[in-house]
């Protein structure tokens, strides 16, 4: 079972470290389901949340360059 404390990118690396030969969409959709269906609410918002403010910087990044 996937640890629910791992980041996005530990996950990633994990599917990664799991997977076969040939893993069709369908599970590796299965997969993030099932990862995603065990973090609980407060977890996901700060998923949420994080991504937001690394959205949030990109845009100030690129606004800072075109100045």
């Amino acid at each position: 079972m996937v640890n629910i404390e791992m980041s996005d990118a530990e996950y990633q690396d994990w599917l990664h470290s799991q997977e076969q030969k040939s893993v069709t969409q369908e599970e590796k959709q299965s997969q993030h389901d099932d990862w995603w269906n065990s973090l609980t609410d407060e977890q996901k918002q700060q998923l949420y949340n994080d991504q937001e403010e690394l959205f949030k910087l990109t845009i100030e990044e690129m606004n800072h360059e075109r100045e």
